[in-house]
């Protein structure tokens, strides 16, 4: 494919998860509709309005980014509107950021490095599952990358983005945080990047004092070492291009069953084509003594979490995943890839533009929340999102629902600037 061929393909992806935004009666991103009702909510206190029961987080959040700039966005603009704009310039960001880091670190194959950055990191299954402050936070590390070199060791730049990745995810500061740290200590800079580090680190002292991490979690078995490595297996096929977006009446699975075992076995050859291709980017960066050590310490270290963290911590599912993203992101960018193979690896976007436009315009029964309890336990379905998990909350947000009135909905993440009761997703039950 020419070069142009590709800058089209990360385009119409791009385009399609528009339109998987913009089509559905809400963005069908798993968690969004949550975020969204709490930017509203944020917005109507910082309007004056009052709404029992909950309060503004008086120490500083490290997840808050995406509900502050809803919150403001929703003074501005009613507040469907609003999340759906940013949704789209989240996308819009990706998609551009993507191309750049292409030109800048794998000028031979460009616009195929930009499309496996798309399917693998930046529209992962992190964004379908509306992680929207994780994947800002991805964003934010890689145009990190977008520096010169010596920029990146100045302390003006380092305050910068740290502040902003601080305030993003507590998962992308740590390996922001671990990235630097590294540089500073092999690199001899370490002036700079304390001073730099130093503001950041202060705030996550104060979070951490003021005992906001949220409640203890008992780890759960996943049923013995053969179990525990195929729940790892299973979260390194995910980098793959293929989503079962699974609905009340069922997923691929059940409505779709070629594509969903084609789409499986998609997945598991793009995550060993991907190991592949970082492989021999590690084999020829040794053999040209062009080794990145610092990030490829931090990469290392990161992937030593992913693989002993547990499926559960701190109420976080799968914690190792939002360590596996910015190690991959990091040897995607610091390591020379083979140009054949990321072409090869550059095609599952059509794969993931084909799942995106099946959302986008399949109808689905959109007002009927699916809780994860009421998957069929009968039945598999791989690589799946439910975006209708949060229904009831965007249907809050859509009535401006009040405290004590019919539709009205208790949060149900805590890790964010509003405090007060939580209830599981939509089932009423407690969170």
């Amino acid at each position: 494919m020419a070069e142009a061929g590709w800058v089209a393909l990360c385009c119409a992806l791009g385009l399609a998860a528009a339109l998987a935004i913009l089509l559905p009666p809400y963005p069908p991103l798993q968690d969004f509709p949550e975020w969204a009702w709490q930017g509203d909510l944020l917005a109507r206190i910082l309007g004056g309005e009052s709404l029992p029961g909950l309060s503004l987080a008086t120490w500083p959040v490290p997840n808050s980014s995406v509900q502050a700039m809803l919150g403001l966005l929703s003074l501005a603009l009613p507040a469907a509107v609003a999340a759906k704009a940013f949704l789209l310039a989240l996308v819009a960001a990706a998609v551009a950021l993507a191309l750049a880091l292409g030109w800048r670190y794998q000028p031979q194959a460009p616009g195929a490095f930009a499309a496996v950055l798309l399917v693998a990191v930046f529209l992962h299954a992190g964004f379908w599952n509306g992680y929207a402050n994780y994947q800002l936070g991805l964003l934010l590390l890689g145009a990190w990358f977008l520096l010169p070199e010596a920029r990146r060791g100045q302390a003006l730049p380092i305050l910068a983005f740290s502040l902003l990745i601080f305030f993003t995810h507590a998962m992308v500061f740590a390996a922001f945080g671990l990235l630097l740290g590294l540089s500073a200590l092999l690199r001899w800079r370490l002036l700079p990047t304390i001073l730099g580090l130093l503001p950041a680190a202060a705030l996550t002292l104060w979070y951490l004092a003021a005992g906001a991490g949220g409640q203890a979690t008992e780890a759960r078995s996943l049923g013995g070492v053969a179990a525990f490595l195929g729940y790892k297996a299973y979260t390194l096929a995910k980098l793959g291009p293929y989503h079962n977006f699974v609905f009340a009446t069922g997923g691929d699975a059940a409505l779709r069953p070629a594509l969903h075992w084609g789409g499986a076995a998609a997945n598991a050859l793009f995550a060993a084509g991907l190991g592949l291709a970082l492989l021999l980017g590690l084999q020829a960066a040794w053999r040209d003594r062009r080794l990145a050590w610092p990030a490829l310490l931090a990469a290392g270290l990161l992937l030593a979490g992913f693989a002993v963290l547990p499926d559960l911590v701190q109420n976080v599912v799968n914690p190792g995943e939002r360590l596996l993203l910015p190690a991959l992101l990091i040897l995607l960018l610091v390591l020379p890839l083979p140009a054949l193979l990321l072409r090869g690896l550059g095609l599952g976007a059509i794969l993931l533009l084909g799942c995106v436009l099946l959302l986008a315009t399949t109808r689905q029964g959109w007002d009927r929340p699916l809780h994860f309890t009421e998957l069929d336990p009968a039945r598999t379905e791989l690589f799946r999102h439910r975006p209708t998990a949060f229904a009831c909350k965007w249907a809050a947000l859509r009535d401006g629902a009040q405290p004590g009135m019919p539709g009205w909905q208790p949060l149900s993440f805590a890790t964010s600037l509003l405090l007060g009761p939580t209830q599981a997703g939509c089932t009423g039950r407690p969170g």
